[in-house]
Protein backbone atom coordinates (compact mmCIF):
# COMPACT_ATOMS: atom_id res chain seq x y z
CA UNK A 1 0.00 0.00 0.00
CA UNK A 2 1.05 3.28 -0.88
CA UNK A 3 2.00 5.59 2.01
CA UNK A 4 2.75 9.79 2.37
CA UNK A 5 -1.22 10.51 2.22
CA UNK A 6 -0.92 13.20 5.08
CA UNK A 7 -3.66 15.26 2.95
CA UNK A 8 -6.20 12.34 2.93
CA UNK A 9 -9.17 12.50 5.74
CA UNK A 10 -9.84 9.64 7.80
CA UNK A 11 -13.01 8.49 6.24
CA UNK A 12 -11.14 8.31 2.77
CA UNK A 13 -8.57 6.32 4.19
CA UNK A 14 -10.97 3.87 5.48
CA UNK A 15 -12.43 3.88 1.78
CA UNK A 16 -8.70 3.51 0.57
CA UNK A 17 -7.99 0.56 3.08
CA UNK A 18 -11.53 -1.21 1.97
CA UNK A 19 -9.73 -1.60 -1.53
CA UNK A 20 -6.21 -2.15 -1.09
CA UNK A 21 -5.89 -3.88 2.44
CA UNK A 22 -5.18 -7.91 2.01
CA UNK A 23 -8.37 -10.18 3.02
CA UNK A 24 -6.23 -11.95 5.56
CA UNK A 25 -6.27 -8.25 7.63
CA UNK A 26 -9.94 -7.55 6.87
CA UNK A 27 -13.40 -8.44 8.64
CA UNK A 28 -13.21 -11.63 8.45
CA UNK A 29 -16.81 -13.17 6.25
CA UNK A 30 -18.33 -15.85 8.39
CA UNK A 31 -16.13 -15.23 11.46
CA UNK A 32 -17.81 -16.67 15.01
CA UNK A 33 -16.93 -13.69 16.61
CA UNK A 34 -17.53 -9.84 16.33
CA UNK A 35 -14.92 -7.42 17.41
CA UNK A 36 -15.32 -3.23 18.25
CA UNK A 37 -12.29 -1.55 18.17
CA UNK A 38 -12.66 2.18 18.97
CA UNK A 39 -9.78 5.25 19.66
CA UNK A 40 -9.78 5.70 23.64
CA UNK A 41 -9.52 9.47 23.18
CA UNK A 42 -11.61 11.60 20.76
CA UNK A 43 -9.79 13.36 17.60
CA UNK A 44 -8.78 17.12 16.96
CA UNK A 45 -11.67 18.45 14.79
CA UNK A 46 -10.10 21.10 12.84
CA UNK A 47 -12.69 23.93 11.24
CA UNK A 48 -11.18 22.42 7.91
CA UNK A 49 -13.06 18.70 8.34
CA UNK A 50 -10.55 16.33 8.37
CA UNK A 51 -10.97 13.66 10.59
CA UNK A 52 -9.19 10.90 12.65
CA UNK A 53 -6.18 13.49 13.62
CA UNK A 54 -4.46 13.66 16.50
CA UNK A 55 -1.82 15.52 18.54
CA UNK A 56 1.29 13.54 19.41
CA UNK A 57 1.43 10.96 21.44
CA UNK A 58 -1.94 9.99 19.42
CA UNK A 59 -4.93 8.50 21.03
CA UNK A 60 -2.94 7.17 23.89
CA UNK A 61 -4.93 3.12 23.63
CA UNK A 62 -7.93 0.96 22.10
CA UNK A 63 -10.99 0.16 23.44
CA UNK A 64 -11.46 -3.40 22.66
CA UNK A 65 -14.66 -5.54 23.31
CA UNK A 66 -16.21 -8.70 21.83
CA UNK A 67 -19.34 -10.84 21.96
CA UNK A 68 -17.57 -13.70 22.92
CA UNK A 69 -14.13 -15.19 24.93
CA UNK A 70 -11.57 -13.70 22.67
CA UNK A 71 -7.89 -13.41 22.57
CA UNK A 72 -7.07 -9.68 20.93
CA UNK A 73 -3.73 -8.49 19.46
CA UNK A 74 -2.98 -5.72 17.88
CA UNK A 75 -0.36 -4.69 15.31
CA UNK A 76 0.90 -1.07 15.10
CA UNK A 77 2.23 0.02 11.57
CA UNK A 78 3.71 3.35 11.65
CA UNK A 79 4.48 5.45 8.25
CA UNK A 80 8.09 4.92 8.57
CA UNK A 81 7.48 1.19 9.19
CA UNK A 82 8.96 -1.17 11.88
CA UNK A 83 5.55 -2.46 13.16
CA UNK A 84 5.18 -2.75 17.01
CA UNK A 85 2.80 -6.47 18.06
CA UNK A 86 1.10 -5.06 21.18
CA UNK A 87 0.56 -7.79 24.23
CA UNK A 88 -2.03 -9.83 24.05
CA UNK A 89 -4.92 -9.19 25.92
CA UNK A 90 -8.19 -11.24 26.56
CA UNK A 91 -11.87 -9.91 26.18
CA UNK A 92 -15.24 -11.22 27.53
CA UNK A 93 -19.09 -10.38 27.01
CA UNK A 94 -20.12 -7.44 27.59
CA UNK A 95 -16.49 -5.98 29.01
CA UNK A 96 -14.56 -3.31 27.38
CA UNK A 97 -10.56 -3.26 27.44
CA UNK A 98 -8.51 -0.35 27.05
CA UNK A 99 -5.46 -1.43 25.17
CA UNK A 100 -2.35 1.03 25.39
CA UNK A 101 -0.87 2.44 21.68
CA UNK A 102 2.81 3.46 21.80
CA UNK A 103 3.41 6.98 20.84
CA UNK A 104 3.95 7.30 16.78
CA UNK A 105 4.37 10.67 13.93
CA UNK A 106 2.49 11.12 10.82
CA UNK A 107 -0.33 8.36 9.23
CA UNK A 108 -0.77 5.25 11.61
CA UNK A 109 -2.84 2.13 10.89
CA UNK A 110 -3.62 -0.39 13.35
CA UNK A 111 -4.45 -3.76 12.39
CA UNK A 112 -6.31 -5.50 15.45
CA UNK A 113 -6.97 -9.36 15.69
CA UNK A 114 -9.32 -10.97 17.54
CA UNK A 115 -9.34 -15.13 17.89
CA UNK A 116 -11.30 -17.41 19.81
CA UNK A 117 -7.37 -19.03 20.47
CA UNK A 118 -4.38 -17.58 21.17
CA UNK A 119 -3.22 -16.39 17.37
CA UNK A 120 0.94 -15.56 17.86
CA UNK A 121 1.24 -12.81 15.64
CA UNK A 122 5.15 -12.35 16.65
CA UNK A 123 6.53 -12.45 13.13
CA UNK A 124 4.43 -9.07 12.54
CA UNK A 125 6.99 -7.02 14.70
CA UNK A 126 9.41 -4.93 12.95
CA UNK A 127 7.26 -5.01 9.30
CA UNK A 128 7.73 -2.51 7.00
CA UNK A 129 4.47 -2.58 4.77
CA UNK A 130 0.56 -3.70 5.15
CA UNK A 131 1.61 -6.63 3.20
CA UNK A 132 4.22 -7.93 5.87
CA UNK A 133 1.81 -7.88 8.67
CA UNK A 134 -0.75 -9.86 5.96
CA UNK A 135 1.65 -12.62 5.51
CA UNK A 136 2.27 -12.68 9.54
CA UNK A 137 -1.73 -12.94 9.99
CA UNK A 138 -2.17 -15.47 7.73
CA UNK A 139 0.48 -17.69 8.49
CA UNK A 140 -0.90 -17.51 11.89
CA UNK A 141 -4.23 -18.01 10.89
CA UNK A 142 -3.56 -21.39 9.57
CA UNK A 143 -3.53 -23.09 12.89
CA UNK A 144 -6.97 -21.88 13.15
CA UNK A 145 -10.46 -23.47 12.50
CA UNK A 146 -12.30 -21.83 9.97
CA UNK A 147 -13.90 -18.89 10.89
CA UNK A 148 -11.99 -18.52 14.55
CA UNK A 149 -10.61 -15.21 13.88
CA UNK A 150 -11.37 -11.44 12.53
CA UNK A 151 -9.43 -8.40 12.20
CA UNK A 152 -10.54 -4.41 12.86
CA UNK A 153 -8.58 -1.42 11.35
CA UNK A 154 -8.13 1.40 12.90
CA UNK A 155 -6.52 4.54 10.88
CA UNK A 156 -5.69 8.03 12.58
CA UNK A 157 -2.70 10.82 11.63
CA UNK A 158 -0.56 12.13 14.57
CA UNK A 159 0.11 15.65 13.44
CA UNK A 160 1.27 18.98 14.98
CA UNK A 161 -1.21 22.18 14.87
CA UNK A 162 -0.88 25.61 14.30
CA UNK A 163 -3.17 28.64 14.64
CA UNK A 164 -4.28 31.01 11.92
CA UNK A 165 -5.03 34.59 12.80
CA UNK A 166 -6.45 36.37 9.58
CA UNK A 167 -6.82 40.49 9.56
CA UNK A 168 -8.22 42.48 7.18
CA UNK A 169 -8.35 46.39 6.43
CA UNK A 170 -12.13 46.33 6.45
CA UNK A 171 -13.85 44.73 9.31
CA UNK A 172 -16.33 42.06 9.13
CA UNK A 173 -14.77 40.28 6.14
CA UNK A 174 -15.68 36.91 5.68
CA UNK A 175 -12.98 34.29 6.41
CA UNK A 176 -12.87 30.81 4.62
CA UNK A 177 -10.40 28.01 4.94
CA UNK A 178 -10.22 25.54 1.94
CA UNK A 179 -13.48 26.30 1.01
CA UNK A 180 -15.30 26.72 4.33
CA UNK A 181 -16.45 29.66 5.90
CA UNK A 182 -15.13 30.20 9.37
CA UNK A 183 -15.97 33.07 10.65
CA UNK A 184 -14.75 37.24 10.09
CA UNK A 185 -11.93 39.15 10.28
CA UNK A 186 -10.37 40.04 12.78
CA UNK A 187 -10.33 36.42 13.39
CA UNK A 188 -7.92 33.44 14.86
CA UNK A 189 -8.49 30.06 13.72
CA UNK A 190 -6.83 27.51 16.25
CA UNK A 191 -6.42 23.57 15.85
CA UNK A 192 -5.26 23.53 11.84
CA UNK A 193 -2.85 20.77 11.49
CA UNK A 194 0.54 21.55 10.05
CA UNK A 195 0.65 22.15 5.58
CA UNK A 196 -0.61 24.18 3.10
CA UNK A 197 -4.07 25.69 3.53
CA UNK A 198 -6.25 27.80 1.04
CA UNK A 199 -7.19 31.07 3.00
CA UNK A 200 -10.00 33.20 0.59
CA UNK A 201 -11.19 36.80 2.35
CA UNK A 202 -14.31 38.06 1.11
CA UNK A 203 -16.40 40.94 1.29
CA UNK A 204 -19.44 42.29 -0.39
CA UNK A 205 -18.62 45.37 -3.24
CA UNK A 206 -14.72 44.12 -2.68
CA UNK A 207 -12.61 41.68 -4.86
CA UNK A 208 -12.03 38.40 -2.98
CA UNK A 209 -8.78 37.88 -1.65
CA UNK A 210 -6.85 34.29 -1.85
CA UNK A 211 -3.65 33.46 -0.46
CA UNK A 212 -1.63 29.88 0.21
CA UNK A 213 -0.86 29.87 3.18
CA UNK A 214 1.69 26.85 5.27
CA UNK A 215 0.74 26.53 8.71
CA UNK A 216 3.37 25.80 10.86
CA UNK A 217 2.68 23.45 13.74
CA UNK A 218 2.95 25.18 17.41
CA UNK A 219 2.85 28.56 15.93
CA UNK A 220 1.06 31.39 14.75
CA UNK A 221 0.13 32.04 11.50
CA UNK A 222 -0.82 35.47 10.47
CA UNK A 223 -2.88 36.69 7.03
CA UNK A 224 -3.34 40.05 6.54
CA UNK A 225 -5.28 41.08 3.57
CA UNK A 226 -5.95 44.26 1.95
CA UNK A 227 -9.62 44.45 -0.08
CA UNK A 228 -10.17 46.72 -2.43
CA UNK A 229 -13.38 47.85 -4.53
CA UNK A 230 -14.87 46.14 -7.45
CA UNK A 231 -14.40 48.44 -10.16
CA UNK A 232 -14.84 49.35 -13.67
CA UNK A 233 -13.19 52.26 -15.58
CA UNK A 234 -15.19 55.05 -16.57
CA UNK A 235 -12.93 56.18 -20.20
CA UNK A 236 -13.97 59.87 -21.28
CA UNK A 237 -12.35 61.99 -23.94
CA UNK A 238 -13.22 65.30 -25.18
CA UNK A 239 -12.09 67.50 -28.42
CA UNK A 240 -12.46 71.07 -26.13
CA UNK A 241 -11.99 71.20 -22.12
CA UNK A 242 -14.88 70.49 -20.24
CA UNK A 243 -16.31 70.04 -16.84
CA UNK A 244 -17.35 66.14 -16.03
CA UNK A 245 -19.94 66.15 -13.24
CA UNK A 246 -20.66 62.47 -12.11
CA UNK A 247 -24.13 62.09 -10.62
CA UNK A 248 -24.25 65.70 -10.10
CA UNK A 249 -21.33 66.20 -8.22
CA UNK A 250 -18.14 67.59 -10.10
CA UNK A 251 -15.58 65.03 -10.22
CA UNK A 252 -12.80 66.65 -12.35
CA UNK A 253 -12.18 68.02 -16.20
CA UNK A 254 -11.49 66.56 -19.36
CA UNK A 255 -8.47 68.38 -21.47
CA UNK A 256 -8.57 67.77 -25.02
CA UNK A 257 -5.81 65.18 -26.04
CA UNK A 258 -5.45 63.83 -22.65
CA UNK A 259 -8.95 62.13 -21.62
CA UNK A 260 -9.69 61.22 -18.06
CA UNK A 261 -9.96 57.40 -16.36
CA UNK A 262 -12.36 56.95 -13.54
CA UNK A 263 -12.66 54.17 -11.46
CA UNK A 264 -16.02 53.53 -10.47
CA UNK A 265 -18.44 51.21 -8.57
CA UNK A 266 -20.53 49.00 -11.13
CA UNK A 267 -23.59 50.23 -12.08
CA UNK A 268 -25.81 52.99 -14.14
CA UNK A 269 -24.35 56.64 -13.26
CA UNK A 270 -25.74 59.81 -14.76
CA UNK A 271 -22.86 61.76 -16.56
CA UNK A 272 -22.80 65.18 -17.56
CA UNK A 273 -19.68 66.84 -19.92
CA UNK A 274 -20.28 71.00 -20.18
CA UNK A 275 -17.42 72.52 -22.13
CA UNK A 276 -15.92 75.38 -20.98
CA UNK A 277 -16.63 77.10 -24.21
CA UNK A 278 -20.46 77.74 -23.60
CA UNK A 279 -21.21 78.16 -27.43
CA UNK A 280 -21.15 74.27 -26.90
CA UNK A 281 -24.10 72.78 -25.21
CA UNK A 282 -23.39 70.23 -22.54
CA UNK A 283 -24.00 66.67 -22.96
CA UNK A 284 -26.10 64.12 -20.04
CA UNK A 285 -25.88 60.79 -20.61
CA UNK A 286 -26.42 57.80 -18.79
CA UNK A 287 -23.08 55.52 -18.84
CA UNK A 288 -23.42 51.96 -17.35
CA UNK A 289 -20.25 50.70 -15.28
CA UNK A 290 -19.38 46.91 -15.78
CA UNK A 291 -17.09 45.96 -13.35
CA UNK A 292 -13.08 45.32 -14.40
CA UNK A 293 -13.87 46.73 -17.87
CA UNK A 294 -13.51 49.88 -19.69
CA UNK A 295 -16.51 52.14 -20.47
CA UNK A 296 -15.55 54.70 -22.88
CA UNK A 297 -17.11 58.07 -23.62
CA UNK A 298 -16.11 59.87 -26.80
CA UNK A 299 -16.97 63.46 -26.95
CA UNK A 300 -16.61 65.50 -30.44
CA UNK A 301 -16.79 68.47 -32.43
CA UNK A 302 -18.48 67.86 -35.76
CA UNK A 303 -19.92 70.22 -38.32
CA UNK A 304 -20.09 72.73 -35.16
CA UNK A 305 -21.82 70.23 -32.83
CA UNK A 306 -20.69 69.20 -29.82
CA UNK A 307 -22.17 65.77 -28.82
CA UNK A 308 -20.87 62.82 -26.58
CA UNK A 309 -21.22 59.18 -27.70
CA UNK A 310 -20.87 55.41 -26.12
CA UNK A 311 -19.31 53.61 -29.00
Amino acid sequence: MKRGVSGVTGLMLAGLLSGCVPSPLRAQPGAQLRLSVTPGSQAVAPVTGEDALYRAPGPGSLRLSTDRVAFVTSVVLPETGGALVLPTVQTRPGEVVSAPLPATQGFTQVFTVASLQPMPLDAAAGARSVSDVSRAVESAARALPAGAYTVGTTVYRVVRFGTLDVTSNLPDALVRVNGRAVGTTPLSVPDLPEGQVSVEVSRSGYKTVTQRVNIDGNAVNRVSATLRPITGTLSVRSDVLADLFIDRRLVDTVRPGVGLDLPLRPGVVTLNVVPRNQQYAAQNLLVRVTADRVSPVICAVTGGTYTCKLP
